[in-house]
């Protein structure tokens, strides 16, 4: 009987170690399951991109002014000083537009997971340009009872060279993929603008012994860097990892610029070669508008998807 019962004991603890044995065996043999977790979408860091869109003008009534400098016709017939200067004097319609494109670089700061604050600088070429011409008139009769008509057109073209800003950002991230943003600040570009005029005083009762006064052509140009700011919104997409999409619309305003014409002469018929009257335009040039424009960006501040580790 003790024998047997010693017997019972060994088989089980035989049984016993060997199931042990299986389970530690088990433990070690286990597979390990790697599951991998998407990365963070990070809005915040560096970021490099380029841009292109269209500029439209706002204000595209440019007007010019004519005004005396020299008039012997006046005291010598008997006319008010500069009574021709109006033949130049109008308003045109210019009609601004155009493409422009170039390159942005910015830093976005993540205020929150939500909230993001942000600096972006631009520089884009472009060749916004509107073109238009006004009509002048002027008339007066002299002290001998005689009428001097003048008429005169002036052609002006105008509009941007290139635009650059510098401005804050402030934005909300809707969807993980989805930013909308504010923003706005300084603004910089090149103004250009051409002026163009040209007329003819004439003596309609008196033709033969009055000839016809010719007028000389006369320009003037314009090209500078203008200074103002520039404001707008717009959204972003991350539609793969580092690469965004972006759409905006953007104001700017760079002032105005005025610029005169060289004199415009008006030949004396009975002395050829001298000037009886000098007169000059003096136009002036509003440099603001909106621009639509899209633009992609590299972000150099995603990381590698991490891995947890299931057993």
């Amino acid at each position: 009987m003790k024998r047997l019962a010693a017997a019972v004991v060994c088989v089980l603890s035989g049984v016993g170690a060997a199931h042990a044995e299986e389970v530690a065996l088990a433990k070690v043999v286990a597979p390990v399951v790697v599951v991998p977790v998407p990365p963070p979408l990070l809005w915040g860091g560096v970021y490099v991109g380029l841009n292109a869109g269209w500029g439209f003008g706002g204000s595209n009534d440019v007007p010019t002014v004519g005004t005396s400098i020299f008039d012997w016709a006046s005291g010598a017939l008997g006319m008010p000083f500069g009574f021709s200067s109006p033949y130049i004097t109008g308003l045109a319609r210019i009609e601004q537009s155009g493409f422009l494109g170039g390159a942005q670089l910015g830093y976005n700061y993540l205020w929150s997971p939500d909230v993001l604050l942000g600096v972006e600088t631009d520089i884009d070429g472009a060749i916004i340009r509107g073109f238009g011409s006004s009509q002048g008139f002027a008339g007066q009769t002299d002290a001998h009872g005689l009428l001097h008509l003048q008429t005169g057109v002036v052609s002006t073209r105008a509009g941007l060279s290139w635009l650059g800003s510098l401005r804050g950002r402030l934005g909300y991230v809707v969807a993980p993929t989805l930013l909308v943003f504010g923003t706005g600040g300084l603004a910089y570009g090149g103004g250009v603008a051409d002026v163009f005029t040209y007329g003819a005083h004439w003596h309609p009762q008196d033709p033969i012994d009055h000839p016809d006064n010719p007028v000389t052509p006369s320009w003037g140009n314009y090209s500078d860097t203008r200074v103002g700011w520039i404001a707008g919104g717009g959204f972003e997409w991350m539609f793969a990892p580092r690469w965004s999409l972006k759409v905006e619309g953007l104001y700017y305003d760079l002032g105005e610029s005025t610029l005169t014409t060289a004199p415009s002469a008006v030949i004396n018929p009975a002395a050829p070669g001298s000037i009886a009257i000098l007169n000059v335009g003096t136009t002036r040039v509003k440099y603001d508008g909106a621009i639509a424009r899209f633009g992609v960006n590299y972000h150099f501040d995603w990381v590698d998807s991490p891995v947890a580790i299931a057993k």
